[in-house]
């Protein structure tokens, strides 16, 4: 059993632009390029950004802390992910987790 689950993984890779504008419909018409302001709401810990829109610790690429401002795109969702840039990088983040400014 153990065997076929490593057989299962897949490797995570970032999506393409032309595979953001698929995710959940994509963006809608004036809003492709549109940003806000969030601040990270977490309780503890920290919100993980992460490569693909999934919980997983192999995905993250950088860790935000509760309270530090940061950019999301609102346009683009995946389930409870959407897309954000924080410290030069984008990626997904939990969006139960932001407040926008």
């Amino acid at each position: 059993m153990e065997n076929m689950n490593n057989e299962m993984e897949l490797e995570m890779l970032p999506l393409t632009e032309a595979e953001l504008l698929e995710v959940d419909g994509g963006a809608a018409e004036g809003e492709a390029g549109s940003w806000r302001s969030c601040r990270c709401a977490v309780k503890k810990n920290y919100l993980a950004l992460r490569n693909h829109p999934s919980f997983k610790y192999e995905n993250e690429i950088a860790r935000i802390y509760r309270g530090t401002v940061f950019s999301v795109k609102p346009s683009k969702r995946s389930g409870n992910y959407i897309w954000a840039s924080y410290g030069g990088k984008t990626g997904w983040v939990d969006s139960r987790f932001i407040q926008y400014c």
